[in-house]
């Protein structure tokens, strides 16, 4: 008898506590704040998962464009990019217009800096740049360790041994940014992909000095007037 009743009473709890959650689960919504917007940013993505944008998956990038839409426009998805279609509903789901201007990488250094010391190290430029701002006579120099290659997802950077820098190779390179936050000499940028000048240097007039040394490529476009990277550093 007794155990019937035990059996009874933990059931009409069981019951009661169902009830509850029933009732919790109908009034307050499945969805945690911002995950719709996650969802329907997630669902105007390619769904690829190549990992260009910088991301494991199309939806990890989705979350953070939930919380900074702004980002889409400093880390962009290539492969939404190549399509109209898909730019407009990923503008709809952000609900802001995109900078939709095909890009391609350019690396600010024309090479064959000298270098003054040798360097026995990690091979990396971010590490050998935290050593007096790396090996070379020219401390805006590419160091020439690859940290660009090892991140770009299209394989369309590699070593001129000649030169003894980094390279772009347009025909596969989509403008997805990754090698531009890898440099640690702030030698690439992101450009329009139908510019056709580049001034292959980071020496800018900004940094004039009198005085100070500058490798023979900076010296031509300089003592020409034009600003050899088109930029400030």
């Amino acid at each position: 008898m007794n155990q019937a009743i035990i059996i009874i009473v933990v059931t009409a709890i069981g019951l009661l506590f169902g009830l509850l959650i029933y009732l919790a689960n109908a009034r307050l919504s499945y969805k945690t704040k911002g995950i719709e917007k996650t969802e329907a940013i997630d669902k105007a993505l390619p769904g690829t998962d190549c990992g260009a944008c910088g991301y494991k998956n199309c939806f990890a990038y989705a979350r953070l464009l939930a919380e900074s839409p702004e980002l889409i426009n400093r880390k962009p998805c290539s492969v939404v990019l190549q399509s109209p279609e898909a730019v407009s509903r990923l503008e709809e789901a952000l609900g802001l217009n995109l900078d939709a201007t095909a890009k391609k990488a350019i690396i600010y250094c024309g090479g064959k800096s000298e270098a003054i010391f040798s360097y026995h190290g990690i091979e990396s430029c971010r590490a050998a740049a935290r050593l007096l701002s790396g090996y070379k006579r020219c401390p805006y120099a590419c160091l020439g360790f690859g940290d660009c290659i090892t991140v770009c997802p299209q394989g369309a950077i590699y070593l001129d041994d000649d030169r003894d820098i980094a390279v772009i190779d347009y025909e596969k390179c989509n403008g997805c940014g990754l090698c531009a936050d890898e440099c640690s000499q702030n030698l690439i940028e992101l450009v329009p992909a139908t510019r056709q000048i580049d001034f292959r240097c980071n020496y800018s007039q900004a940094e004039s000095i009198t005085g100070r040394e500058r490798c023979e490529y900076a010296e031509r476009f300089i003592s020409a007037g034009v600003s050899p990277a088109g930029r400030k550093r």
